[in-house]
């Protein structure tokens, strides 16, 4: 889940990550962040990035 305006998760993001043990449930912010983006960055490596469709 990803909030208007914001540049990250939403809460059930990393909640989840939490209950699957990927995030320690005493995460601080910047650890939050920090998982943030290697997930992103290991979305647009499997994935790729795709073209905007117009």
């Amino acid at each position: 889940m990803n909030y208007l305006g914001a540049n990250d998760a939403g809460s059930g993001f990393y909640q989840l990550a939490k209950d699957l043990r990927l995030l320690p449930m005493s995460a601080s912010a910047d650890e939050k962040f920090e998982f943030w983006i290697t997930q992103v960055k290991r979305l647009y490596e499997r994935h790729g990035a795709s073209p905007a469709v117009a």
